[in-house]
């Protein structure tokens, strides 16, 4: 690995020294000495490495216990950090215990709060570790190469997970994610925060999390499932590439687009759900899923990308939306048992060329346009068949002194049928027959089903979706959506761009921030308009900060500030400050924030460029 480069295009760096020089040493409780740097203007000191590669003769091993204060000069100082430096002559970043291959247990004292870069990357011997509650940022390649590793634990402070954390931890077989993570990986690297755990089976990413990066779990080779939280709002390209064990996956309806290779090569994967909210399925996202048996295309989607869906040896069955308008080079290329595509589109798809390297038997479309799809699509089918009589949908409850189901009929071929459990008291909804956990369920109508509604005994939780929206994203952004219990309370926010300020909410509330107590679904949407608002117009216009571009630091004007929020360009809240009139984000990477202050007259919007 070339952290040298890779560094460069990482946005977090965070707590960095652009020397070898440390400020002093001292022997630690387990008789180890560890190199300490004094952090300026305070009484705190980090543990940095003092030396790399063949000038690096201080590599410590066995068990290691770090203090939580240390006393040089009489001076005693607490032990915060564990930091990141710069060896200049190779342009190279080293953690505080890069590379101690002998390395068997580290204990940490709660005065931590910060893993720099690269901190433990490359200790092999390392099996286990507690990271005490008081951390609030694990840096990029925390853990990278810790190949003895079984078990982690987050605590609750940390918001983000970056690119290569846990990258090639094959022995990693657990991990704990907290709700207070909302980001796991980055846009500045295709190499995900798992990357190559092999030994990782099974994952729940929670509700909190809204941001997965690309390459997240590719070559995760030991993964069968995953629970993907309901604010994501993307799969990225390579997310689970090369997954080769994972069977099935469920995709929650906060995503609207599939990236390049999302799921490339996981030749284990059986079946895949797209909900109607992905408008996007990237090149190449399910080639050589060579156990995938059947997939439907939403409505939602226009365009399948090329050879999305090439060498799926084992695909009998197809249905396509719509919506679909082009379905590209290759895209069912090498699915030689493909035997039955069903397409909802009266107005045929254009196919590119190759599209099918075999003959189908069957077609089946809209009644009235079989005429239409023999122009083009005859040379790959044997029959083109219209679907004109209607078609049964049954449901049934398993146990009617459960519960009772709602929804079953005559359709016609390509209608959207709804159908919905409705627990008796005292039960819940479980799921549906075929596993599905739905409730209410939309389904698209292809020929005669039956759908058998599970319950249990126990009270249900009733979860509703929250959606925001910008009525212009080139004007503003907003945060707060999601999926809640009922009478949560909740906070939304609209965020205006430079120029722009925040005018009301689809329903006439002018409130911002604005609270909301979850009652049912339900969606807002933020418009804006051009022009100074009210923030820079009212009493808090004097409301300054400085310097801006910052790198880290920054001061208001007033010290009765009470809260200040920092959220980043998609709106996610990343930081949050209570009573200081000076904050430091050095560990945000680079870019544009909002921050959101709030003083004893309101509430301002300022924007900061960490530079």
């Amino acid at each position: 690995m070339r952290k040298g480069l890779l560094i460069l295009a990482v946005a977090v760096l965070a707590m960095l020294q652009t020397a070898w020089a440390y400020d002093f040493s001292a022997t630690s409780p387990s008789g180890h000495t560890l190199y300490y740097e004094i952090i300026s203007g305070t009484t705190n000191v980090g543990v940095v490495r003092p030396g790399t590669g063949s000038t690096y003769d201080n590599y410590v091993t066995g068990d290691v216990v770090i203090p939580d204060t240390v006393t040089y000069n009489s001076v005693t100082y607490t032990v915060t950090e564990l930091r990141t430096i710069l060896d200049s002559s190779s342009n190279s970043y080293y953690g505080s215990f890069e590379s101690c291959s002998g390395l068997t247990s580290v204990t940490i004292p709660n005065s931590i709060t910060s893993f720099g870069d690269w901190a433990f990357g490359g200790c092999s011997s390392l099996t286990s570790i507690t990271i005490p509650d008081s951390v609030t940022y694990i840096g990029v390649g925390a853990f990278y190469d810790c190949t003895g590793l079984t078990s982690v634990i987050i605590p609750n402070a940390v918001d983000t997970i970056y690119n290569y954390t846990f990258y090639n931890c094959t022995s990693l077989t657990s991990v704990t994610i907290p709700n207070s993570v909302t980001t796991i990986g980055d846009c500045m690297s295709p190499v995900g925060a798992f990357f190559g755990c092999s030994g990782l089976t099974s994952i729940t990413i929670p509700n909190s999390v809204t941001y997965i990066g690309e390459g997240t779990f590719e070559s995760c080779t030991g993964l069968t499932s995953i629970t993907i939280s309901n604010g994501v709002d993307a799969i990225r390209s390579s997310t689970f590439r090369n997954c080769i064990n994972l069977t099935s996956v469920t995709i929650p309806n906060s995503v609207t687009s599939i990236g390049n290779w999302a799921f490339y090569g996981c030749t284990g994967l059986t079946s895949v759900t797209i909900p109607n909210s992905v408008t996007s399925i990237g090149y190449e996202a399910f080639k050589y899923c060579s156990s995938l048996t059947s997939v439907t295309i939403p409505n939602s989607v226009t365009y399948i990308e090329q050879e999305v869906f090439s060498g799926c040896i084992s695909l009998t069955s197809v249905t396509i939306g719509n919506s679909v308008r082009l379905i590209s080079y290759k895209a069912f290329y090498g699915c030689n048992n493909l035997q039955k595509v069903i397409s909802f589109a009266v107005r045929r798809p254009f196919l590119d060329n190759e599209v099918f390297s075999d003959t189908v038997a069957i077609l089946k479309v809209p009644c009235g346009s079989a005429n239409s799809y023999s122009s083009q699509w005859s040379q790959y089918f044997v029959n083109i068949e219209e679907i004109c009589d209607s078609i049964t949908i049954t449901v049934s409850s398993a146990n009617d002194s459960m519960g009772t189901v709602l929804g079953g009929g005559e359709y016609e071929f390509g209608a959207s049928a709804t159908i919905t459990a409705i627990p008796n008291e005292s039960y819940s909804f479980v799921s549906w027959n075929d596993g599905n956990t739905d409730n209410p369920r939309t389904i698209t109508v292809t020929e005669d089903a039956t759908y058998i509604a599970i319950f249990e005994e126990g009270e249900e939780v009733i979860r509703y979706t929250i959606t925001v929206l910008s009525a212009n994203g080139s004007m503003g952004t907003v945060s707060g959506g999601g999926e809640y219990e009922v009478g949560t309370e909740i906070t939304i926010t609209a965020i205006p761009n430079e120029g722009y300020h925040f005018v009301t909410w689809n329903d006439g509330n002018t409130d911002n921030p604005r609270t909301i107590t979850i009652t049912e679904d339900a969606t807002y949407i933020a418009s804006f308009e051009e022009g100074v608002g009210i923030e820079s117009r009212d009493m808090l216009s004097e409301l300054a900060f400085y310097p801006n571009p910052t790198s880290g630091i920054i001061t208001f004007n007033r010290s009765d500030i009470m809260k200040v929020e920092v959220l980043d360009a998609m709106g996610k809240m990343v930081a949050v400050y209570e009573n200081a009139y000076t904050i430091d984000i050095s560990k945000l990477a680079k870019g544009y924030y909002a921050m959101r202050i709030t003083t004893p007259e309101g509430v301002a919007v300022r924007k900061v460029i960490r530079k």
